[in-house]
């Protein structure tokens, strides 16, 4: 492999090309094999389905004994592999998070609390902060592009793909169930909608990092809020507002990003009562 330098985080080496760790994992260097490609974005997965369990445990309020979703359920909530699953289960299971039993399913084995071990030392590893707020970032930037040119460019069948993503948020809200799945359904979407191909496989190269932003977070989601700007970003779209348009984009992300922000400050202050 050719890798310019690398560092520990969390227990996991990170390796970086001049410092620009996503480029590195999304492959768009070429500088590691396609192999070590997979199994760092494996790695990546896993940790951060933990933090989703562990999120969903506590926000939950669920005891020893409780029933969790299953391993096809996670998957398919998360938009993850099945084997990204199973390895985060397996690690909560190490940890005694969780218990599996063979034939009957995922149970919670304790309570779990903002200042256990247990959780900390799976916040610390799955999140790196400033990472996921770059990301963010650099989503404000593309997304608030892609909303404009999707207003010029939109074709009717790409409008009825965002129209059902809308369905389909409300009936996760209703049921009370994550919303990942509609949501990044309705930016992939808009991406696809620009008509501009480097923007697409660029938009499809990184959307997996801006998906691990969304599981990290997924359960502290305004689920109310992102429906409202999804519905408010259709309107102006549908009306050829490309101005408008990019302008709802900007505010929708930078609400994203005050409860990304909130869920850290949450954590710090259980963790750090006194500063």
């Amino acid at each position: 492999m050719n890798i310019e330098n690398s560092k520990k985080k969390g227990g996991r080496e990170i390796y970086f090309s001049n410092n620009e760790g996503i480029f590195v994992l999304t492959g768009l260097t070429g500088r590691i094999s396609k192999a070590m490609e997979l199994k760092l974005k494996m790695a990546i997965v896993s940790e951060t389905v933990q933090k989703f369990l562990c999120d969903f445990i506590l926000k939950n309020n669920l005891t020893s004994g409780d029933l969790l979703p299953s391993e096809r359920e996670l998957a398919k909530l998360l938009e993850v592999s099945r084997s990204s699953v199973r390895e985060a289960l397996q690690s909560l299971s190490e940890k005694e998070i969780i218990e599996k039993k063979i034939g009957k399913g995922v149970y919670v084995k304790k309570s779990l609390h903002l200042n256990d071990k247990a959780f900390s030392s799976t916040f610390e590893v799955s999140v790196n902060i400033d990472n996921s707020l770059d990301l963010l970032e650099l989503r404000k930037v593309i997304e608030a592009e892609i909303a404009y040119l999707a207003a010029k460019r939109i074709k009717p069948n790409e409008i009825n793909i965002l129209e059902q993503s809308l369905v389909d948020l409300e009936v996760c809200i209703k049921m009370g169930s994550s919303i990942i799945v509609p949501d990044l359904v309705f930016h992939r979407t808009l991406a696809r909608s620009t008509n501009n191909q480097v923007i697409i496989d660029m938009y499809n190269n990184i959307s997996e990092f801006f998906k691990k932003v969304r599981i990290e977070m997924a359960t502290y989601d305004d689920p109310k809020t992102a429906l409202y700007y999804h519905q408010q970003i259709l309107k102006a779209v549908k009306k050829g507002d490309s101005d408008r348009s990019s302008k709802l984009m900007k505010e929708h992300i930078e609400d994203v990003k005050s409860h990304y922000i909130k869920m850290v400050e949450e954590y710090k202050s259980v963790q750090n009562p006194y500063t």
